[in-house]
């Protein structure tokens, strides 16, 4: 009898764990939560960059013909137009 006093009791491994947690989720085995860009990088950014982008280019762009001939880059502008001309003549319009 003094043996049985002295052994202890080891708990089985192979018991599971739900009797000891109920409830209790693997991250493993949970949903995926939804993720989200933070609130700085919303659309009112995207309206403000392409606003100034587009001031940017409006101000390289010649604003009369007379601009774009005195341009550095006048020859380009000669050939679109020219090239303008001739597609509205085509198409009759």
């Amino acid at each position: 009898e003094g043996e049985e006093e002295n052994q202890t009791q080891v708990p089985d491994a192979s018991v599971s764990q739900e009797t000891t947690a109920p409830g209790y989720q693997l991250t493993r085995d949970r949903e995926r939560r939804v993720i989200t860009p933070p609130n700085r990088y919303g659309y009112a950014d995207l309206i403000c960059y392409a606003l100034n982008a587009a001031e940017e280019v409006q101000d390289l762009e010649p604003n009369n013909f007379r601009e774009a001939l005195e341009s550095n880059d006048s020859k380009d502008w000669l050939k679109a137009m020219n090239e303008e001309m001739l597609s509205l003549e085509k198409n009759h319009t």
